[in-house]
């Protein structure tokens, strides 16, 4: 049987005795899986492993609240099943609400490692919520055996964005990725524009596409547009479509 797998912000290391304090787990725990004292459970911190646990109990023995305390005891540790092997950034135009959701839950599944909301001409709605975004790409990590959560960034224009992978997303560790744009003008994609080692950068427009200033900028910047075919994709078909691409190229 599988276990329930929670993502918690604390870094587990080589704990063996684990106290978690949060109401958000403690009710998933208790009242959405019905677990119980003695029951296992895995936790991951997004470094990369996976902590199966026994759960002591919901704080009753130390008289605090057990609607916010977990204590565990850690009994093996395993790498997760899925991390990513390198560096994908979505630069996705922002869309509405319910649209931009389910692009992080699916991009985070298929293991992009950077999240950037863009405010392209056409955007129509101009706000997102942060925490509940970060929230999705915490939920879809547990879901689907995610080792690391994505990093999740605040809107930024195309200059932000141009500027900010320049500087290898600010590590010195991280090179600058391949960028890629996507239009329905652009040249068919072939797969020798997919790098398969190096870091990547896709840029997905909104609705209506990206206009014709943007597609100057992407020229200008160095950075090919490509289109899948001649089918127009709405913005989130575009989004899985592309990065499917740059996941299962090898």
């Amino acid at each position: 049987m599988r276990l329930h797998r929670f993502y918690i912000s604390e870094k587990i290391a080589n704990q063996s005795e684990i106290t978690v304090h949060s109401a958000e787990l403690v009710n998933q725990v208790r009242r959405v899986f019905r677990l119980k004292k003695g029951d296992s459970l895995v936790l991951f911190d997004g470094s990369g492993s996976d902590y199966e646990c026994t759960i002591d109990g919901f704080g009753e023995e130390s008289k605090i609240d057990s609607d916010k305390v977990i204590s565990l005891h850690s009994a093996t540790s395993m790498r997760s099943a899925f991390i990513p092997a390198r560096n994908i950034y979505l630069c996705a135009a922002v869309v509405k609400k319910d649209t931009f959701e389910w692009i992080v839950e699916k991009a985070t599944e298929l293991g992009v490692t950077h999240i950037i909301p863009i405010m392209a001409e056409r955007s129509e709605k101009k706000s997102l919520n942060e925490a509940r975004l970060k929230k999705i790409a915490i939920e879809a990590s547990e879901q689907c055996g995610r080792g690391n959560i994505p990093v999740m960034s605040s809107i930024m224009t195309l200059n932000e964005a141009f500027s900010f992978l320049k500087k290898g997303s600010q590590s010195a560790e991280a090179g600058i990725p391949v960028s890629l744009a996507f239009h329905t003008e652009g040249s068919l994609l072939e797969r020798s524009d997919l790098p398969t080692n190096s870091d990547i950068a896709v840029f997905i427009g909104p609705e209506g596409g990206w206009s014709e200033t943007e597609m100057d900028m992407f020229h200008k910047n160095g950075i090919p547009v490509r289109c899948l075919g001649n089918q127009v994709l709405r913005a989130e078909t575009a989004v899985i479509a592309a990065l499917s691409q740059v996941v299962f190229t090898v």
